[in-house]
């Protein structure tokens, strides 16, 4: 084994946490709606998207794929419940601009391609397309998430804690 070799374990991989989308990442308080921007629902971000392809952002079950694919919830192996919400108030679209990609009880892995919504499309009906990921469950527990800004799809968007 080398200097260099990467030492990190299959498990650290699949409790990482990635971006849904490429975008920019932005804080609660940026996102106009008070039920996330207040983090009612958990420790929440947000995204404004560069295109309209959702990847899971991390590794697990989906527990809930709303239909109209404007929501998601992933459970990880650990039990931290994972919440996507793509849009504003995009459930009154009835699914018209979105495709899904995955269905409820289907194992993901972190960068998989879950939803593609029409970026364009949603917009003109005058839906705000910032995507939210929510830590649902346990709501006591606290990503230390990067520096918001700029990100990749699939990327990792945990800071490295060493120890």
């Amino acid at each position: 084994m080398g200097f260099f070799t990467n030492h990190k374990k299959k498990s650290d991989k699949d409790l990482d946490i990635v971006a849904l989308a490429s975008g920019t990442m932005i804080c609660p308080d940026q996102i106009k709606d008070a039920v996330f921007s207040q983090q009612m629902m958990g420790q929440t971000i947000g995204f404004i998207l560069d295109s309209g392809e959702i990847v899971s952002p991390v590794t697990g079950k989906v527990e809930v794929m709303f239909p109209t694919g404007h929501a998601f919830m992933i459970r990880m192996k650990d039990g931290t419940g994972i919440l996507v919400h793509v849009g504003i108030n995009t459930v009154e679209l009835n699914g018209k601009g979105f495709k899904v990609y995955v269905k409820q009880g289907q194992d993901v892995k972190a960068g998989q391609t879950v939803v593609r919504l029409d970026l364009k499309a949603v917009k003109q009906q005058g839906y705000d397309t910032t995507t939210m990921l929510i830590v649902s469950e346990p709501i006591n527990k606290t990503i230390p998430f990067i520096d918001f800004g700029k990100v990749k799809k699939g990327k990792s968007i945990v800071k490295k804690v060493y120890v």
